[in-house]
């Protein structure tokens, strides 16, 4: 026979949990089944409960003032008897006595506290770093995390944006009431200046919505993303100047569509661990169904792999030897070795090895090695090495090849080539090779008009590079009689300098080869 006491309320809607909702108690050696009736007339709900299952007539004593009713019942049952919440019932139950010849999982719960104001904390990390058991708190600052019994050692790591982490060893074996408490950091002191050579941009995407579900019962809120890019990483980082503002932007263009993947292929809970938790953990190989199944679990956006097996889709904190996937592979920091995907991989910082897609591969920051895949290859930083695809996208330096069946693009060619049918640089130290190239800064261009004796109206365009230019031409006599109708032509050419005009002339003398093909239409 089942027993309820409290008093029965008609549904309603309340947002807080009555698990949470926080009383006052002061019994001195009464019986625990009086004790639950103060406890539910305060409260406005109903205990549900066996005889059997919880000793009613025993005798306790407390005083406790504004806790919630989870941590009154952690104090009078410490661990025997688990509880649920329905509707406005809490049942409660006689927790599961574990054989001894049985390692079984058990679960540590409670909540996480900021020391200074003892304000309940959301959204903290609380991770164990060799099983990779993880939780969230939620938006009372309780947490549940699962545990395995047979690991000789356990570790719970407690992390927070704007806290100091906290390590907590486990020494239980059991279920266990564990209240967890952070330090907040001090502000960081805000300069007055910035540094010249480092630019700060914040952003957050309006696309993303405020409040996210998965599975968890209650919303976790998403952190807003903040782009910061530093000084110049290395050698080939240019210095910054006004035209840094488009490699910027093509940088926050990149972070946002990476964050929609991620926000489309990955969990609220790996999102809020990726904002807390800045410890790199390691796993020598991992294979994954999707960012959130698989055997990093919830913390794959915070482990640094060094074989790496993604189906659908893989998230990861970095790679460090190979990653395959039959899909999209996205990784936050850095790939170091051979990177494959039958659609793309995406990386946050930078790649050095090899990257092949079926469809585009996106680096944020710098890569160093060879790119290839049949539709775009994007580096928004330095790239050195052979990019090779129907379109290459450069942000910054490019030492090395760009070979393209369609564009290429980069901001400053130190050194190799662009190939392709179009090229397009900011500015040039080499030769590119391309049916039309335009090089914005030291480029050759001409707009030529002329007259012959065939046709009374020529207008040629030459645009590439001085030792090597693509020629447009196209011609008109506009109708006059016996005169061809029009002419158009594409050709190649180049200019040698033959020396100043005279001392003091910045003016040079130049000698242009040119050669063209024209077709000519005859008016009938």
């Amino acid at each position: 026979m089942l027993f309820w006491h409290g008093v029965a309320l008609p549904l309603r809607a309340d947002p807080v949990s009555i698990l949470e909702t926080r009383i006052s108690l002061r019994v001195q050696n009464e019986r625990m089944a009086d004790v639950l009736h103060k406890i539910s007339t305060q409260g406005g709900f109903s205990f549900s409960y066996s005889p059997d299952a919880i000793a009613v007539d025993s005798r306790v004593s407390l005083d406790e003032t504004n806790r919630s009713v989870r941590e009154l019942l952690n104090m009078l049952f410490d661990g025997t008897v688990v509880f649920k919440e329905r509707r406005r019932y809490i049942i409660l139950q006689k927790a599961p006595v574990l054989a001894k010849e049985k390692s079984e999982p058990f679960y540590l719960n409670g909540y996480v506290t900021d020391q200074t104001t003892g304000e309940k904390l959301r959204d903290a990390s609380i991770y164990e770093p060799v099983t990779l058991a993880s939780a969230v708190s939620d938006r009372y600052g309780y947490y549940k995390i699962k545990l395995p019994a047979e690991s000789e050692k356990l570790t719970l790591e407690v992390r927070k944006e704007a806290y100091a982490g906290q390590s907590v060893q486990v020494l239980t074996r059991k279920n266990t009431f564990l209240p967890l408490t952070l330090v907040p950091l001090p502000p960081e002191p805000v300069p007055l200046e910035a540094p010249r050579d480092s630019i700060v941009i914040t952003y957050t995407p309006k696309a993303r919505p405020a409040i996210r579900r998965d599975s968890a019962r209650l919303p976790l809120e998403l952190p807003g993303v903040v782009v910061i890019r530093d000084a110049p990483r290395d050698s080939m980082r240019a210095t910054a100047s006004a035209d840094s503002a488009k490699p910027i932007a093509l940088e926050i263009a990149l972070q946002k569509f990476r964050d929609g993947l991620v926000y489309a292929f990955s969990t609220a809970r790996q999102a809020i661990h990726a904002e807390n938790i800045e410890d790199s953990l390691h796993r020598s190989f991992q294979a994954s169904l999707l960012p959130f199944i698989g055997t990093n679990q919830q913390l794959s956006g915070n482990v640094v792999n060094d074989v790496s097996v993604n189906l659908v889709a893989g998230y990861s904190l970095g790679v460090d030897l190979l990653e395959v996937g039959a899909g999209l592979n996205l990784v936050r920091r850095d790939v170091n070795g051979l990177q494959a995907a039958g659609l793309a991989n995406i990386v946050g910082r930078n790649v050095k090895g090899v990257q092949v897609a079926g469809l585009t591969n996106l680096v944020i920051g710098d890569a160093i090695g060879f790119q290839a895949a049949t539709a775009i290859n994007i580096t928004a930083g330095n790239f050195r090495g052979v990019q090779l695809g129907a379109m290459n996208v450069m942000g910054e330096a490019l030492e090395g090849w760009q070979i393209a069946t369609g564009i290429n693009v980069a901001r400053n060619v130190r050194s190799g080539h662009q190939v392709g049918f179009f090229n397009y640089a900011d500015s040039s130290a080499t030769v590119p090779f391309g049916y039309f190239s335009f090089v914005r800064r030291n480029g050759y261009r001409r707009l030529e008009l002329a007259t012959d004796e065939l046709q009374y109206g020529n207008v040629t365009f030459k645009t590439g590079v001085r030792k090597f230019y693509n020629i447009f031409t196209f011609g008109t006599s506009a109708f006059l009689p016996n005169k061809p109708f029009g002419s158009i032509g594409y050709g190649l050419g180049t200019a040698r300098h033959l020396g100043r005009r005279s001392r003091g002339d910045a003016r040079k003398w130049m000698l242009n080869l040119d050669f063209v093909a024209s077709r000519v239409a005859l008016e009938r």
